[in-house]
């Protein structure tokens, strides 16, 4: 995925599977949660981003002395987009979204 905020951007990959999503991005952070398939082409997602101590967000914040958690939860289209950026409320501002699939998992 790859995503932007008023301060900066930013990519990161993950991996979406029985119902659990696993990712990193490039300045350390990590991604921990779920989804589930809410029917009507939609799936309800809830995240726990975590970042590195000191690192600066796509939203402007930025973690202090120790790492920082936010639980992120949307509402995202199932087929996430097809390419077209999404916009997401995070817990320190808005980020808008634009997923890529890699490739399916057996």
């Amino acid at each position: 995925m790859y995503f932007t905020g008023v301060s900066g951007s930013g990519h990161a990959v993950f991996v979406m599977k029985n119902s659990v999503i696993v990712g990193a991005d490039a300045v350390g952070a990590v991604l921990d949660g779920t989804y589930k398939d809410v029917g009507d082409g939609k799936l309800d997602v809830s995240v726990t981003l975590t970042v590195p101590a000191g690192t600066s967000l796509v939203t402007g914040a930025i973690a202090g002395r120790n790492p920082m958690a936010q639980q992120i939860t949307t509402i995202l289209p199932a087929n996430l987009g097809n390419g077209r950026p999404i916009g997401v409320q995070t817990p320190t501002g808005p980020v808008n979204v634009v997923f890529r699939r890699l490739r399916d998992i057996p």
